[in-house]
């Protein structure tokens, strides 16, 4: 199944990743990263909830929303969603649209709130 031009458990060679210990590392540095979260806006807001600062931008509007980013284009971004696989299609988008430094959430939203880290509901 391909979905944006990924192959369901075929992985692009130029994706990076980061783990969820690695990000509660670098998100409580002074200078945390733009964190982009690709799920629903219903499942951003809903569950056990997001991230605290990741902005909620559907995949399916990530590449209509580019323009809100832009200004970010040469700082560190990491997209994120349940499990870490459409994020890695998010990394293509941005990557896409000329961003440097993308990084997809190894294990998702899902790996992070199993660890206990902080999450927040709007």
């Amino acid at each position: 199944m391909t979905v944006f031009g990924y192959v369901a458990g075929k992985e692009n060679p130029e994706w990076t990743e980061i783990t969820v210990d690695e990000l509660f590392e670098r998100y409580n540095s002074d200078q945390p990263p733009l964190l982009i979260d690709v799920r629903s806006t219903e499942d951003h807001n809903g569950g056990y909830g997001h991230i605290p600062n990741a902005i909620s931008i559907p995949m399916l509007e990530l590449e209509s929303n580019i323009e809100n980013i832009i200004s970010y284009k040469e700082e560190e971004v990491v997209t994120m969603c349940p499990g870490g696989g459409l994020s890695l299609v998010a990394i293509d988008v941005l990557t896409e649209a000329g961003f440097k430094d993308v990084k997809s959430l190894k294990g998702g939203t899902d790996e992070w709130n199993v660890k206990g880290y902080p999450l927040t509901k709007d």
